[in-house]
């Protein structure tokens, strides 16, 4: 799937992490440029305040685990890294938390990029999931197929064509061999069930 970089962040939200007054304000005078709504924090945020963020813009030399109200590297949206004093215990924490973009404190000024890369490289961590989940959800369902095949054999059709039976529903529907397997199975049991009652 093709995509293209997210290039206007204007009313997007984002919120700061970094105990320093000074450089926090720096960050939300260059977001209040690219039209970005910050909100700078200089301790833990709270869950709902870090949910509400369309992105976070965190200070890796003294985030932790406990600043962040998600599992390590689930974030629900992008994280943007600042680099202060490149120690590599902070960058293995930040590799950890799944970073999505990083940006030395030096370079402020390419706040942009770090946002436009962040957010792409977010979008691919989300598809890749989903394709992820969508290839474990077939692999499961791979055994339904079997149920499938092995209640059209009932009728006294052999694997072969029992197999193309459940294709061709697939095809008609529309829809995964799997899911045409589940609806088969389904509309089974419920036949099964009205004839019980």
């Amino acid at each position: 799937m093709t995509r293209s970089p997210l290039h206007n962040f204007a009313g997007r939200t984002a919120l700061v992490l970094h105990r320093s007054p000074e450089i926090g304000q720096r960050i939300k005078d260059r977001c209040d440029r690219l039209g970005v709504r910050a909100r700078v924090r200089n301790e833990d945020p709270g869950a709902g305040a870090a949910r509400a963020a369309d992105m976070v813009i965190l200070d890796i030399d003294t985030a932790d685990d406990g600043m962040l109200p998600w599992p390590r590297a689930a974030a629900p949206m992008p994280l943007i890294g600042l680099i202060g004093s490149e120690s590599p215990g902070r960058l293995a924490w930040a590799l950890a938390q799944e970073v999505d973009a990083f940006i030395p404190l030096s370079g402020l000024g390419h706040l942009f990029s770090a946002m436009v890369i962040a957010h792409d490289v977010f979008a691919q961590k989300a598809e890749r999931r989903a394709r992820e989940a969508e290839l474990a959800r077939r692999g499961t369902g791979r055994l339904d197929v079997i149920r499938a095949v092995l209640v059209l054999m009932e009728g006294g059709r052999d694997e072969a064509l029992a197999l193309k039976q459940l294709r061709t529903m697939a095809m008609v529907e529309q829809i995964s061999l799997e899911d045409a397997a589940i609806r088969l199975l389904t509309e089974r049991r419920k036949a099964g069930g009205a004839r019980n009652e």
